[in-house]
């Protein structure tokens, strides 16, 4: 019998975790094992189990699902490589590497479907009416946007700047919702300078990231951004300008004092991540566009439908390879094995503490 190690988060206190040991039953037919790793750790995983509710982001790995009770215990999800170990699905071979949507575990057992030569889906039972965004998973050596060269990125930025990608797509296709200037809250976060380098790009609207006065240099160093504030100085932003949100942090501390300074010259706030988890209850609004949430998926699924798989990854790939070509300059890749080494920094984002300048890769 086989063992595998999975790391379970207490979904009522996040900080509350348990390396759990199982055993995994001999391989079933038409199904795959993989050794996962290494996989990405980032802020947007926090968001994940904020919204794990309301989203459905503890459904996809649900412990029950697969034989491990431990009860109000659910599974972080993150993005990153597996390597097929054992294979009796036709069309899938032992060592073939796939990239994708994993628990935080050392061996995972998978249901492959609908393969075809650039993936596959998971068919897994419980997985099977959750969104296809998440269950889908990459052939890395048949697809070429996965180059050598950006191996330890992709993990790090690929799930983020799809995100940035498909944010500055609605605000393209709305006319930045007539803002004359966009407000990115948590400037510093990898989701945030997507955006901001993919706004820089289009042209046509004021980027101003709002950021920590820990994190203003580095922001204002990378130059995607035409202002920089701090969260203690938004009154230094122009009240009268029609304003766009786009908030990464979901601090209610911080919109309160937005919704306070430009009133009804908020023509619209897009709600994006919870990274700042911990911060203060989203304020009453009493002028102002309210708070309207982005979910990627959605939208990734409208542009695939009207431009094609191949349109959306041709249009996505313009933006990506510059994108990543930038970051080699300013982001600092730390790869680690073994769970010692990942909850410290699993703690730093928790507490909202991890550096800007840093990526981190796991494998336990």
């Amino acid at each position: 019998m086989t063992q595998s190690q999975t790391l379970l988060v207490n979904r009522t206190d996040f900080a509350d975790v348990t390396l759990v040991k199982s055993d995994l039953p001999g391989l079933l037919d038409n199904h795959i094992r993989v050794k996962v790793g290494p996989f990405a750790l980032t802020a947007n995983n926090i968001t994940y189990m904020v919204t794990g509710d309301m989203i459905g982001y503890w459904k996809f790995f649900d412990p029950e699902a697969y034989g491990i009770d431990l009860e109000g215990a659910g599974r972080m999800p993150v993005w990153g490589y597996a390597r097929i170990i054992e294979s009796r699905c036709e069309g899938l071979r032992t060592g073939e590497r796939i990239y994708g949507f994993f628990p935080i575990v050392d061996q995972f057992d998978m249901a492959p479907a609908k393969l075809h030569p650039l993936g596959f889906m998971d068919g897994a039972a419980h997985r099977r009416e959750l969104h296809p965004v998440y269950n889908s998973y990459v052939r890395t050596q048949n697809d070429p946007s996965f180059a050598a060269g950006l191996d330890d990125i992709q993990p790090i930025l690929r799930p983020l700047f799809t995100t940035s990608f498909l944010i500055d797509d609605l605000f393209g296709a709305e006319n930045f919702f007539g803002a004359e200037q966009i407000i990115v809250i948590s400037a510093s976060s990898k989701t945030a300078l997507g955006t901001a380098f993919c706004l820089k790009e289009r042209g046509g609207v004021e980027v101003v990231g709002l950021t920590s006065a820990r994190n203003k240099d580095f922001v204002k160093s990378i130059g995607f951004y035409d202002q920089v504030a701090t969260y203690d100085t938004v009154s230094v932003l122009t009240a009268d300008k029609k304003s766009a949100i786009i908030d990464m942090a979901g601090n209610g501390d911080v919109t309160a004092k937005l919704y306070n300074h430009f009133g009804a010259n908020i023509v619209y706030n897009c709600m994006v991540g919870k990274s700042h988890w911990q911060g203060g209850a989203p304020p009453k609004i009493s002028a102002g566009a309210p708070p309207s949430m982005f979910f990627a998926p959605d939208r990734a699924r409208l542009r695939i439908g009207e431009w094609g798989p191949d349109g959306f990854a041709k249009n996505l790939g313009e933006r990506w390879i510059p994108f990543c070509k930038s970051a080699k300059s300013w982001l600092d890749i730390d790869s680690s094995e073994g769970i010692s080494a990942l909850l410290p920094v699993y703690k730093k984002f928790l507490d909202g503490e991890a550096l800007p300048t840093k990526g981190y890769l796991f494998s336990i």
